[in-house]
């Protein structure tokens, strides 16, 4: 390979992290941890460094990733960013591996609709920040989608983010 995967590869799904590994052959690709509900999803890490990665999805085991299997594409919310190792930062939005550092150039985002714009707007509350994950939710809508509505939302001055700790988080503009 000759640089970063620019997509995820859903090999299969298995009941345990090691059946997992055996199926990844090359960078991006994915196998889904399963018993009775999304456990983990191990992937080879899109980087190239080799490493297998494995992002948590149950919140009953501490910080968790959420899973949404619509379309027959894989989306995980929100970022994956390793702390150590190669260190990579990247988004899995249907599909789509997007890179927030090194490799940002040659970043292909998914296919988006504009048209969620209306409904997102109307779902920003007032008198608090609410983030891409609640209003997804909310909303049945996929939180990178919603993000991604909300930069535009508010690169026109419908919508306001938060700053600080309150960054990634928005609050309707009065009279909009």
């Amino acid at each position: 390979m000759n640089g970063p995967a620019r997509s995820l590869r859903l090999v299969g799904t298995v009941a345990y992290r090691e059946d997992a590994e055996a199926l990844l052959a090359r960078t991006g690709d994915a196998a889904l941890v399963e018993r009775g509900i999304p456990r983990s999803l191990v992937m080879k890490c899109p980087d190239g460094c080799g490493e297998t990665l494995v992002v948590n999805l149950d919140p009953r085991s501490g910080k968790a990733w959420r899973l949404d299997r619509r379309q027959d594409s894989t989306t995980v919310y929100p970022s994956v960013w390793l702390a150590g190792g190669c260190r990579s930062h990247f988004i899995l939005w249907r599909d789509a591996i997007l890179w927030c550092d090194r490799f940002e150039e040659g970043n292909v985002e998914p296919p988006y609709d504009a048209s969620i714009e209306v409904v997102v707007l109307e779902a920003v509350p007032f008198d608090r920040d609410a983030g891409a994950a609640e209003l997804g939710t909310a909303l049945d809508l996929l939180a990178w989608d919603v993000a991604k509505a909300l930069r535009r939302l508010g690169s026109r001055g419908d919508v306001r983010e938060g700053a600080g700790r309150a960054r990634g988080t928005y609050r309707r503009v009065a009279g909009r």
